[in-house]
């Protein structure tokens, strides 16, 4: 398959325990290019829906129950991870608890055109900082130029005043780089990112889908409504683009997949101005253009 090589990048392999880890060059192949930029189109997607689900707490309920039911049968398929990936999907479980409390109360409080930019637009580069002191990622000037400029125009697109939404939308942020680059070490030692990706969004989802229900019902809330397919919908968006990404993780360097991922937030602009009729102004057309060209600059550097 067509790739281009990043040097000095590497991941390392160990088939047996008594050798020395194998190590072979990454590249970013077109297969994996793809890959990302269709995990991009569903994660905004599902928080697209999520925020069309005028009941923010019904929303993630059965986004999560959902991820949950989907992470038992591909656990059960092809199995769990490795044990020598479980401490970083516990500690990532954990920070994607915090994740979903901070996305949920940002979507009540802002727009999806207005949370999602920022939020996601932090990413890149916390994750590609954190490659470069926990993983030995070093990369070349012109992909770090690539990565600010798309961190940069993301955050570009957000236009709002200090508030709940903004600090909420930089938590979210904060959290995103932190279970990405954890997640992007851990699934390196796991034999497959579906198990990992399994675990991970049962523990999840079963932990958040089944507490929040809970609050409902004791709040006497309906917890089945006419928006339930949509939720399911969201949920299986949410898992397959996760595993999706993981998966990339296993093949190409944390802080350029997180890039290339941040894409989503061209998508979430349009649906947030198009279908959630929040409007589409001049900034945001021209942060899009701007996200292009970085992704240009990451990918053929």
């Amino acid at each position: 398959m067509l790739g281009l090589r990043l040097p000095s990048v590497y991941l390392e392999e160990t088939v047996d325990t008594s050798k020395e880890p194998i190590r072979r060059p990454v590249t970013i192949t077109i297969g994996v290019l793809a890959v990302v930029l269709m995990a991009s189109l569903a994660h905004a997607s599902w928080n697209a829906l999520a925020k069309y689900i005028d009941d923010a707490s019904l929303a993630f309920a059965w986004i999560n129950l959902t991820v949950a039911v989907a992470g038992v049968a591909f656990v059960a398929v092809v199995g769990l991870p490795n044990s020598a990936a479980l401490p970083f999907l516990l500690v990532s479980f954990a920070i994607h608890i915090a994740y979903n409390v901070f996305l949920l109360n940002s979507y009540r409080f802002g727009d999806l055109s207005q949370v999602y930019p920022l939020a996601r637009g932090l990413a890149p580069i916390l994750v590609t900082l954190g490659a470069f002191l926990f993983a030995g990622e070093h990369l070349s000037a012109g992909e770090i130029v690539g990565i600010i400029i798309i961190a940069g125009a993301l955050a570009s697109i957000a236009q709002f005043r200090a508030s709940k939404a903004l600090w909420l939308s930089i938590a979210t942020g904060v959290a995103i780089g932190a279970y990405s680059l954890i997640d992007g070490l851990g699934v390196r030692h796991s034999h497959s990112p579906f198990a990992y990706a399994g675990l991970l969004f049962l523990l999840e989802g079963g932990t958040l889908g089944l507490g929040i229900s809970w609050m409902r019902l004791r709040q006497q809330r309906p917890i089945i409504t006419t928006k339930l397919p949509l939720g399911i919908v969201a949920g299986l968006l949410s898992y397959l683009a996760y595993a999706a990404v993981l998966w990339a993780q296993q093949r190409a360097p944390l802080g350029v997949v997180s890039a290339l991922r941040e894409t989503s937030v061209i998508f979430a602009a349009l649906m947030g101005g198009y279908l959630l009729k929040e409007g589409l102004g001049r900034r945001r057309v021209v942060a899009a253009l701007v996200v292009c060209i970085g992704v240009a600059i990451l990918v053929l550097t």
